[in-house]
């Protein structure tokens, strides 16, 4: 059972002091404006979901290339890996087929 630590009871949140809130008049307060139906949908499209040409401009750094290589290198390992099980289960799946029809024919 977890460990309590308090032991007696929060006391009542109150409303935050008069004297921390800002004092404004209603002339200082701007109206809420609705955004115009162009703004909106420009908000709503991400950054990153762009397309065109990628923005990278010249040759790729030294440093860039070998950590591109290396996960390269995992990808591919992860995929052959993949296949292996994929292959293994696939084979499985038949010779368990051919006992269980050896077994109840």
């Amino acid at each position: 059972m977890a460990r309590r630590n308090r032991r007696t009871t929060r006391p009542a949140r109150r409303d935050p002091a008069p004297e921390r809130r800002a004092v404004t008049t209603e002339t200082a307060r701007q109206p809420a404006r609705e955004p115009a139906r162009e703004s909106a949908r420009s908000r709503t499209r991400s950054r990153l979901a762009r397309s065109g040409e990628p923005q990278a401009i010249g040759a790729p750094s030294p440093a860039l290339e070998r950590a591109a290589a290396l996960e390269r290198g995992h990808v591919v390992k992860d995929s052959r890996r993949l296949a292996i099980t994929v292959g293994v289960m696939l084979a499985l799946l038949v010779v368990s087929g051919f006992i269980v029809n050896a077994i109840f024919p």
